[in-house]
């Protein structure tokens, strides 16, 4: 505890230097250098004529790419000091670690970003990808690829513990009556036991093929966008040679009967401690597949704030606000992968092993969105 407690201190005292040094350097355009720069400030207990004291363990920390990342934050239109409000205002919070990778999870108390633990391979494969996640971003905003805002790394007593800060998928303040992680693969795809025992279980790709045999239903302008928005997105990952990556989907059922009030008042709290009332979650599921202006359109609002979902029917005719971006992208397709692969290949069926080849993993991946996930609503309902 008294670890995690330090990690969380250090994040937000960093993370509160770093950016609040990063206002004084005028913008400028991105250069391909200032995606290897790597900045470092010491940061003593009892303080330095730079940085404030504190009550943790001396640590050192660095910032990777801080240029970069702060043209990343302005493109999803994240100013500095509500970044700096989300993040250092009010203790992070722990999740319960939802991955199989053993990363510890935080999201900000305002439900805006998630902060997680990378490992070595997975920050040095991050930064390879900046210059190629860029031009994809100015190409096109629009995309269910997780964002990243920073990356930064927590030196102390020999430790290093790099950290990502990324888009929160799933809010917090808007219940989700079913989690899926998704991967278009069959193999061994169910919750395990203990994952079932759990408040909120997420579920895999057999569940989802059982719980909801008929698949999730769109209006067709809806299923046309987010169709768009995902075959792009598995291209990018697929020239990056990228895979075993998932779909992370929330369904929140809006006529449930037990209309969770008490999770609408909690986020009106939160949307009133806001800087300038800035409304919770910069990039919704919703825009990330639209665009800005066009989300809300097709929406059935019903005095209900909808966060951002996108709006869907489920086989039984309940009204569904979907959350969802694809998730794990930083394991590249190595070496260990394709060993893995060419091993379970002779054990097993190969085409069935989730993990595969980039451009044929996005093609299953692709073919299970659009075949047993995410339906086209027929004829005029």
């Amino acid at each position: 505890q008294t670890a995690s407690s330090a990690i969380k201190g250090a994040i937000q005292l960093g993370i509160g230097y770093t950016v609040g040094n990063l206002t004084s350097k005028p913008d400028r355009d991105v250069l391909m250098q200032d995606f290897y720069v790597v900045e470092s400030v010491f940061l003593p207990s009892e303080g330095s004529n730079l940085t404030p004291a504190h009550h943790y363990p001396d640590f050192r920390f660095k910032t990777y790419a801080p240029l970069a990342f702060r043209y990343f934050r302005e493109l999803f239109g994240i100013k500095a000091d509500d970044y700096l409000y989300s993040i250092c205002s009010e203790p992070l919070i722990e999740l319960s670690n939802p991955g199989a990778s053993g990363s510890l999870f935080f999201v900000t108390s305002d439900d805006e970003f998630i902060i997680k633990t990378v490992q070595h391979k997975e920050a040095e494969f991050l930064q390879k990808l900046l210059p190629g996640y860029y031009m994809n971003l100015n190409q096109n905003p629009r995309t269910l690829l997780p964002k990243f805002y920073g990356l930064y790394c927590v030196q102390s007593g020999g430790i290093n513990i790099r950290i990502v800060v990324m888009n929160n998928v799933l809010p917090r303040a808007l219940k989700m009556h079913f989690t899926y992680d998704l991967k278009g693969s069959t193999y061994k795809r169910r919750a395990s036991r203990k994952e079932r025992e759990k408040t909120n279980p997420t579920f895999k790709d057999l569940d989802f093929l059982q719980d909801m045999h008929e698949g999730l239903h769109f209006d067709s302008e809806t299923h046309s966008a987010l169709m768009k928005t995902l075959q792009r997105d598995c291209r990018v990952l697929e020239s990056f040679k990228i895979m075993d990556y998932s779909l992370l989907l929330g369904i929140h059922i809006l006529n449930n009967n037990l209309k969770e009030k008490e999770g609408e008042s909690s986020q009106s709290t939160l949307d009133a401690k806001r800087p300038g009332g800035q409304k919770v979650l910069y990039s919704t599921a919703m825009e990330s597949i639209q665009g800005p202006g066009k989300s809300g359109d097709s929406v059935p609002t019903e005095t209900t704030n909808t966060m951002g979902g996108i709006p869907a029917r489920s086989h039984k005719g309940e009204k569904l606000l979907l959350f969802m971006g694809i998730i794990d992208i930083l394991q590249s397709y190595r070496l260990m992968k394709k060993l893995e692969h060419s091993w379970k290949a002779l054990v097993y069926d190969g085409d069935t092993v989730s993990v595969h080849r980039p451009s044929f993993y996005a093609d299953r991946f692709l073919k299970f969105m659009n075949t047993r996930v995410f339906k086209k609503v027929q004829g005029k309902k």
